[in-house]
Parts: structure tokens; C-alpha cells; sequence
């Protein structure tokens, strides 16, 4: 009996350690394109060439990489069904004094698939150019678990610099994706579950211009979350994006999301974005088809050529509903896009049901040449209310149909005499900076303090605790309308 038992024991054991879900940390590889070798073991003293020769081992015994600082890697990591633990993730970064270069050429830098537990971090990925031969994503990452992208930029690549799809529990942190096509950072699932708990945090979208393949779709967006649930964008800029659309009609933003739940957009800048020449959208922030129960707040949009704050239903997406946009800024945007206003309704579907619920307030916009809000000709809506912002516009103040908006207890002003002291120009870019825009603030006894309406709970958001610049809200009998709770 004791030998059965015994020889169950190890067969089990046998079993467990074989399956494809248990964590297996067997070893580290090193890789040195001047003094390593393929046929080395790939410790530091013997290092791995190549990604060619990595790949090879990694397909039978998986462990951390260790990318030699300072060298280019020529080819594409691929790393499948590897599973590490919440505290032994496997590890794939760069060794030694700053960074290593993966050039993924034509193709991805990295292609990861069916993982959990991965850290990558401190590295540098590239491709061919968005126009010169590349056809892919830098980092694509699919059906994976626990994972973390944080210090790295990516570059060069047709589709997105760091492409997620079918993720859960990720984060990606302080990645800067540049130069690419479709997008510079894409959140996507094949549905919201298969999708959720994403971070998105210090991240720059720059200069992702469009994708010359893509004629029938938008493409040049900064930051896109797509299909997914529960996900953060926090502290992240967009900026220059979409300027190369290879087409007209429904175009690029620089922070959106579409057919998603729970979103929220915290404390990020998104400026300078464009569209094609005659084409559509090129803005700061944009709600659009089928996203529900989202937040944007504490965010500033200045000098889009399309709309600071796009609110938008296209026909065919999942009923849009139950959004806030609270405490956000928009100064100058719309200076191109026909239509456009700071804040854009358009409604695709034409049916009023599918886009509604949404509680727009304190918020401050300045405009000296655009509507403050403006609907397309489509753009049936139902229960929008806008409360307790400051609108500085010339006179055009509500552009387009808006018999499903509710207008109330807000200030109007006119540039020339504006109620704030300004200035109403900005350059800033780093959103740990937002709280200097100080002329942006009520004067200490402005006749406007305790003006606006209480804000109770709407759609599953508690009133929010500090304005803009972190101040509580309400010190008074009553919050005081714009962005900024005075002493």
C-alpha cells in the first residue's frame, strides 16, 4: 500500500510539473551581439547572439532575458505559454547602463502570446518605418495575464507601438510610442470581459500619423481603448497624432475609447492633435460609439484641430449611456474641423435612445472662434445636462439642435471680457504640472463663488472630491462653477 501510495505520489507530481499552467522558472539568458554565441549555455559570461538563438531555447525552457545595454537586437521575440507568479514574473529587460534596442525590422519586436506574470521594462523596440516596410504591431500582446510594460518606447511600426489584445490585470507604465501608424498605444478585446482591468499611467502618445494601408477606417490615434472594461488612463499626453490619415471622413483623437464599460480618463493632456486634410474628428478626447458608465476629469485639450470633447454614437454600436465629464478644459480646439465644437455631439444612428445620460459640469472652455457646444445635424440625444460650467466664447455660444440638453447654471462670458484672468494660451505638457494654470482660478471674492447647483450622484459617480487644482469641493453653501473651488 505504501508503495502504491508512493508511486501515485510521484506520478502526480510528474504530471504537475509537465502542465502547461504551472509556473516553470528553470533559468536567466543573456544576450550580447559582441561577445555572445548561439551555441553558448546564454549566462552572462556566455551569452546568446541572437534572438534567433534565444527564441530556440525559450521554446523549450523559458526564463528571464537579459538584453545587453546599448546594442541593437536584430529579429522578434517570441515567447507562448509561459506562466511566472505574482512574485517571480518573468522578467525581459535590458542589462547593464541604459538601454538595449530590439529592431523588429519589417515586423513585431516582440510577439507574445497565452502569458501571465511578464515584466517588461528599460528597452527600446523599432521597426522599418510605418511607410517603409513594416506591417505590424512593436509589442503585440495577446490573451495574457498579470502583466507589466513600464520605461520603454516603441517606434517605427504600421499598426501600434503597443498593441493589447485580450488582456487582463496589465499595466502599461512611462512608455513613450512614437512614429507609428494606426496608433501609438491600442487596448482591445474581442469582448469587454476578455478585455478589463488595464493601467495606463505617464504614458506620451506622439507623432502616430496614420496608417497608409488603411483607407476605409480612421488611423493616427494616440491612446485608443476599444471592447474592454475597467481601464485607467491616467497622467498621459497625446500630441501631434493623425496628421497623415490617408483618407477623408471619420478620423483620428488623441485619448478615446469606444465599446467599452468603465472607463476613466484622469489628469492627461491632449494637444496639437489633426486629421486629414478635410477629414473628420482630429481631437483632444473623445466618448464614443457604445461606451458606458465612463469618466473623463481633471483633463486639459488645447488647440485640436478637431473637438476637445467628442461625445459620439455611430450606427450599429451597443447603446451609449451614463458618461461624465467633470472638471476638464478645453482652450482653442475645433480650429479646423468643420462643425466642430469645444464640446461635439454627433449621433450616427439617428435614434435619441442610443445616446443618453450624460452629466457634463463643471468644466471651463475658452473659444475665440467656435461654439463652446456645438451638434451635428445627426445628433438626437436624450438627458444631457451641462451645470455649473464657464463658457468664454464670442457669439457663438450653442450650435445645431440640442432640444435633448438641459443648459442650466452656467456662465456665460465673452472673450473680449472674460471673468477669469487668464491667459487662455497655454504650452504645457506635463500633466503633474496641470494645477499652474492658475489664471484658469475664480478670484479670491468673485461674485460667482457659491453660484453653482449641488452635484448629487449620477450614474453610479459620487461628487467628485477636489476640483482641478485639488482643492475640496464645495467650501461653501454651494460649488462655484468652472474648474476651480476659490478659498
Amino acid at each position: 500500500m505504501h508503495k502504491l501510495l508512493t508511486s501515485l505520489i510521484l506520478v502526480s507530481a510528474l504530471f504537475s510539473s509537465c502542465r502547461n499552467d504551472s509556473p516553470v522558472k528553470t533559468r536567466d539568458y543573456y544576450l550580447n551581439t559582441q561577445t555572445g554565441n548561439d551555441t553558448y549555455p546564454g549566462t552572462l559570461r556566455k551569452p546568446i547572439k541572437t534572438i534567433t538563438g534565444l527564441n530556440a531555447r525559450l521554446a523549450s525552457q523559458p526564463g528571464n532575458i537579459y538584453f545587453a545595454s546599448g546594442q541593437t537586437f536584430e529579429g522578434t521575440l517570441v515567447l507562448t505559454g509561459v506562466h511566472g507568479t505574482d512574485s517571480l514574473p518573468f522578467l525581459i529587460t535590458s542589462h547593464g547602463e541604459g538601454r538595449a534596442t530590439i529592431n523588429g525590422g519589417d515586423y513585431e519586436s516582440f510577439r507574445i502570446k497565452n502569458c501571465e506574470n511578464i515584466r517588461i521594462s528599460n528597452l527600446d523596440l523599432t521597426g522599418a518605418g510605418r511607410k517603409e516596410g513594416n506591417t505590424t504591431n512593436g509589442l503585440q500582446m495577446v490573451n495574457c495575464e498579470n502583466c507589466t510594460i513600464v520605461d520603454m518606447n516603441a517606434g517605427g511600426f504600421q499598426k501600434s507601438g503597443v498593441d493589447l489584445y485580450n488582456c487582463r490585470n496589465a499595466e502599461v507604465r512611462n512608455v513613450t510610442a512614437s512614429g507609428n501608424g494606426f496608433c501609438g498605444i491600442n487596448i482591445m478585446g474581442s469582448s469587454q470581459d476578455s478585455s478589463a482591468g488595464i493601467l495606463i499611467k505617464d504614458c506620451k502618445a506622439e507623432n502616430n500619423a496614420g496608417d497608409p494601408t488603411i483607407l476605409d477606417n480612421h488611423s493616427g490615434n494616440g491612446i485608443l481603448v476599444g471592447v474592454s472594461r475597467n481601464v485607467t488612463i491616467d497622467h498621459c499626453t497625446a500630441t501631434s497624432n493623425g496628421w497623415d490619415m490617408p483618407r477623408l471622413g471619420n478620423g483620428p483623437v488623441g485619448i478615446w475609447a469606444w465599446m467599452s464599460d468603465h472607463v476613466t480618463i484622469q489628469y492627461c493632456i491632449s494637444y496639437r492633435n489633426r486629421t486629414s486634410k478635410g477629414g473628420k474628428d482630429g481631437g483632444g478626447f473623445d466618448l464614443d460609439g457604445g461606451v458606458t458608465n465612463s469618466l473623463i476629469q481633471y483633463c486639459l485639450s488645447y488647440e485640436n484641430e478637431g473637438a476637445g470633447y467628442g461625445l459620439f454614437q455611430y450606427p450599429g454600436a451597443a447603446n451609449w449611456a451614463n458618461n461624465v465629464i467633470r472638471y476638464c478644459v478645453s482652450i482653442n480646439d475645433a480650429h479646423t474641423t468643420e462643425g466642430a465644437g469645444s464640446f461635439f455631439i454627433w449621433n450616427g444612428s439617428d435614434e435619441s435612445s442610443q445616446l443618453t445620460n450624460c452629466y457634463i459640469y463643471n468644466n471651463l472652455v475658452y473659444s475665440d472662434s467656435i461654439p463652446a457646444v456645438s451638434y451635428e445635424n445627426a445628433s438626437e440625444h436624450e438627458n444631457f445636462l451641462f451645470c455649473n460650467n464657464i463658457f468664454i466664447v464670442n457669439d457663438l455660444r450653442i450650435s445645431g439642435k440640442n432640444s435633448g440638453s438641459n443648459f442650466t447654471a452656467n456662465v456665460w462670458s465673452s472673450v473680449a471680457d472674460p471673468v477669469l484672468d487668464g491667459p487662455f494660451d497655454t504650452y504645457l505638457t506635463d500633466p503633474y504640472r496641470l494645477d499652474s494654470l492658475t489664471g484658469l482660478m475664480l478670484s479670491r471674492g468673485s461674485e460667482l463663488s457659491d453660484s453653482g447647483i449641488m452635484i448629487q450622484s449620477m450614474y453610479g459617480f459620487a461628487p467628485p472630491l477636489t476640483d482641478f487644482f485639488g482643492n475640496p469641493v464645495p467650501k461653501g453653501s454651494a460649488p462655484d462653477p468652472g474648474i476651480h473651488e476659490q478659498e
